[in-house]
């Protein structure tokens, strides 16, 4: 999906990547980043929500949960973390990182919700107002006020499959006079997923029906007396994307995840401000058949694998097909469609959520300063190895 970009725009992290695996020090089945272009593509980002006044808060699912990124990425500016579940709060917790935003894609569970409340979250989102008294409780038992965000959905907007929920609008009302009771929350923003998408067809990122649903919502929480602070309007976030929210001045944060890495769809049709910066390095295992088949472990679903570069140097790539395996089989191997040396490299750059895989992520400084230098592995969860 992202192989010809890289190519073109970051063709050093391949070269280091390739010759680092050829000198046995990093295994296949590894996400390789190049931490110092990712940062970079980070500070054109939040430099652009600043000129904005639009809040950043880091999401790193996508590239296991690191906790060296995300002190990285603080150290540069950027809030906090937006934690897709509660696992990926234990992580940053666990790393002392600020967590600006949890709970909207995934609840945080009953037996965790004290332990979140009493670390510092600036944000939690509920979409149960039996969520929202557990949210309370906590707060009563360390003296605090909670800041909530209510999640919000429209009969038109797009849900993926398993992330189903939210409060319909004509629940709002409802909703606020139950609250009032409780005294340790503020229910002070509005959220939804995805607000931005990308359209294949005419190559813009655009605003989605869920975006004018949190608009809806703010203005129904304000009229009942809500003093809503966050307007939350995630997904796709990349510089590209903040320009287009010049349109709403009413969305007050955000939330970089493939932004940071250069990957999101957009990236794929245009030269944006954001290089690629993340490839997935595997190698040859076995040849049958006149296929070569590479290491596997990294595969995700929505990813669009089509090609590898493969090769024992990198002068000596060349692009072949990938083979995925059937979508009811696991990913022990990717095929490839012509023969390949047994131990060569293979470099595939595809549209990645580390999380879910069972993959090393291997993090290197100093790629285009000459200086390369491996900073540290990782697993797929953000521990180091």
């Amino acid at each position: 999906m992202f192989l010809d970009k890289l190519c073109k725009t970051n063709s050093n992290l391949i070269q280091i990547a390739v010759h680092m695996h050829q000198q046995k020090q990093i295994l296949p089945d590894t996400y390789v980043v190049d931490v110092d272009r990712f940062l970079e593509n980070a500070k054109v980002i939040l430099q652009k929500a600043n000129e904005q006044n639009i809040e950043l808060y880091y999401m790193l699912k996508q590239i296991g949960r690191n906790p060296y990124l995300a002190k990285e990425l603080e150290k540069i500016g950027y809030k906090g973390a937006v934690v897709v579940d509660f696992k990926e709060a234990e992580v940053m917790m666990k790393n002392h990182l600020h967590i600006a935003h949890a709970g909207h894609l995934v609840q945080i569970p009953s037996m965790m919700i004290n332990q979140l409340v009493a670390y510092g979250c600036d944000y939690i989102t509920v979409y149960s107002y039996e969520k929202l008294v557990e949210v309370n409780e906590a707060a009563k038992k360390i003296g605090l006020v909670q800041k909530v965000c209510v999640r919000v959905i429209g009969e038109n907007d797009r849900i993926y499959s398993g992330q189903t929920a939210g409060f319909y609008l004509n629940q709002l009302e409802e909703l606020v006079q139950k609250s009032k009771d409780l005294k340790y929350i503020e229910i002070a923003g509005v959220d939804n997923f995805p607000c931005f998408l990308y359209d294949e067809v005419t190559k813009e990122i655009q605003a989605q029906e869920n975006l004018h649903t949190v608009f809806k919502a703010k203005k129904i929480l304000e009229d009942l007396g809500c003093f809503i602070q966050n307007v939350n309007a995630p997904s796709a976030t990349c510089v590209h994307t903040l320009e287009l929210m010049k349109q709403y001045p009413e969305i007050t944060s955000a939330e970089p995840g493939h932004g940071l890495s250069g990957t999101t769809p957009y990236h794929v049709d245009h030269d944006a401000e954001e290089i690629p910066s993340v490839l997935y390095l595997s190698e040859v295992s076995h040849v049958l058949d006149n296929h070569a088949y590479i290491y596997g472990g990294g595969y995700y679903r929505r990813g669009h694998i089509q090609n590898a570069l493969v090769g024992s140097s990198y002068e000596g790539l060349v692009k072949d097909s990938v083979i995925l395996p059937d979508m009811d089989s696991i990913d022990y191997h990717f095929g490839l469609e012509n023969p390949h040396y047994i131990g060569d490299s293979a470099v595939l750059c595809f549209r990645y959520q580390i999380f879910v895989t069972r993959s090393d992520v291997c993090l290197i400084k100093g790629i285009h300063s000459g200086k390369p230098e491996i900073v540290g592995i990782y697993d797929s969860l953000g521990g180091k190895k």
